[in-house]
């Protein structure tokens, strides 16, 4: 055999170990992007879980969200600036939902019901108010596609959901 012929052989072997390399490489990204995408998902829950756990725990400030999100201006100051912490929490969590199913991150199966509770609670008119004096605090795509996705099944809010009214005041028995 020629030193040519060692040297085609050679080539070819290496070629082969390249191929070998890439395809290696490929399944290792498409592993690591699934496990991007379970911990994108899991922060996602368990960051939206964490708020309504702080919600959950505080009658008082159950009661002053409800009646927040029906009508944000009846509240006193101080209930107004708790509830608008809330509200920008929310949203934020809600921000961070809406990029990370941009980047592919959140299914399209689950991000509907996302898509629904998010635009559900943006609906709410105490939210609106709130959002007109907060709006530029959030990025331009997410502002615009909460002002115009139509919001395609109707979800029950708070007040109707629980039976709160939401004129009650805030530290009534609930």
């Amino acid at each position: 055999m020629s030193l040519d012929a060692l040297g085609n052989i050679g080539e070819f072997v290496g070629s082969i170990g390249v191929l070998v390399s890439l395809l290696y490489l490929a399944i290792q990204i498409k592993k690591n992007t699934e496990a991007e995408r379970v911990s994108a998902y899991r922060a996602i829950v368990s960051d939206f879980g964490h708020m309504n756990e702080t919600l959950a725990s505080n009658q008082g400030l159950t009661q002053t969200y409800v009646q927040g999100m029906e009508d944000f201006d009846a509240l006193a100051s101080g209930e107004k600036a708790q509830v608008s912490q809330v509200f920008y929490m929310t949203f934020r969590y809600f921000e961070n939902m809406y990029y990370q199913h941009r980047r592919g991150y959140v299914e399209d199966e689950l991000w509907k019901g996302w898509e629904r509770i998010m635009l559900t609670y943006f609906a709410r008119p105490g939210f609106q108010s709130w959002w007109r004096a907060r709006r530029d605090v959030f990025s331009e795509s997410f502002a615009s596609f909460l002002e115009n996705t139509p919001l395609d099944r109707p979800v029950a809010s708070y007040a109707e959901i629980t039976g709160l009214s939401p004129h009650a005041n805030a530290d009534a028995e609930v």
